[in-house]
């Protein structure tokens, strides 16, 4: 299992940036049920485990499309 542990102030966003190069992907992190408990953040302290879901093919490739395409 990936997990990534907070820093203090990160938020879902920036979480995603680090762990898939993509804020966007921030909705991956906060769908994934092993992170469930974790929705009440918005601003992380330190030292929070988050689970990192491994995203499909068809997630990563819509990321590389351009907005009008997805």
């Amino acid at each position: 299992m990936d997990t990534y542990t907070t820093i203090s102030g990160d938020t879902w966003d920036k979480i995603a940036r680090a762990v898939f190069s993509d804020e966007l992907k921030a909705d991956q992190l906060m769908k994934d049920p092993a992170n469930i408990t974790l929705l009440d953040y918005q601003v992380f302290p330190s030292g929070v485990t988050v689970h990192i879901p491994s995203l499909s093919e068809a997630d990563q490739y819509e990321s590389d499309l351009p907005d009008w395409r997805k």
